[in-house]
């Protein structure tokens, strides 16, 4: 029988000071811009309406939740859902991924120091790309995946990244978004309340904070298979593909 998942809003873990975090339940382009390598490339992801992502939290007692600091946690997750398109990561004609780019905020220190350590001392953000196949039900393949990037540099920033390997991907393939450890991309304030991303994790794993702290993990092994059983709404992960048609 096939697992519908989870379908859930973001669940938050705050700073024991009162300073809201949210961990979502959870080389920029160097030297030259190589405009031409994605001249004519399709825009994976993009959306006539994109919100920025959250961080910093904003200063003031009684913050509202979906204006707090927030990040992707040791996941692999990807968009089914943005502003009102369907499926918006689903790789519509065959070809090669040239590039690809995430729109990161910039938590302050602090905030930087709690995701870290709050993700049993996980390390500075990072994050790659993950190539997905659908399988049966909500569990998918892992295909291929581009090399790991440390984002600590870019922090506030929308770096785009040229592949040196393209990655090559077929009609139907889903890409998603990676981060072995944390990633400042998710925007809560200003999604759509329809928008909603799936996460490689197991059912009922979707919400205790034991689960997402300590046994969430992002899907790496090319060629195994995970379950994505959980899904969360009213938000969105940033970040996009540039494909190159067959």
């Amino acid at each position: 029988m096939a697992v519908t998942g989870t379908r859930v809003r973001l669940p938050a873990l705050a700073f024991a000071s009162g300073c809201a975090c949210v961990i979502a339940a959870m080389a920029a382009l160097a030297g030259s811009d190589r405009a031409g390598a994605r001249a004519n490339a399709v825009v994976i992801g993009q959306t006539p309406v994109t919100p920025k992502p959250n961080c910093p939290t904003p200063g003031g007692a009684n913050v509202p939740a979906d204006r707090a600091c927030q990040a992707m946690g040791r996941v692999t997750g990807f968009q089914t859902m943005a502003d009102g398109r369907r499926n918006p990561y689903k790789v519509r004609r065959s070809g090669n991924i040239v590039a690809w780019g995430v729109d990161v905020s910039k938590p302050t220190k602090r905030e930087r120091r709690f995701f870290e350590d709050a993700l049993a001392n996980s390390g500075p953000p990072s994050a790659r790309l993950s190539i997905l196949k659908p399988r049966d039900g909500d569990r998918f393949k892992l295909v291929k995946q581009s090399p790991v990037v440390q984002l600590s540099s870019v922090l506030g920033n929308r770096p785009v990244f040229t592949l040196t390997d393209p990655l090559r991907v077929r009609k139907g393939m889903i890409v998603a978004l990676t981060t072995p450890t944390w990633l400042s991309n998710l925007a809560d304030y200003g999604a759509n309340n329809s928008d909603a991303w799936r996460a490689s994790r197991e059912e009922g794993q979707c919400l205790n904070e034991q689960d997402l702290l300590q046994r969430s993990r992002p899907q790496q092994k090319v060629g195994g298979s995970r379950h994505y059983a959980c899904t969360y709404e009213g938000a969105r992960i940033l970040y996009r593909a540039y494909l190159a048609p067959q």
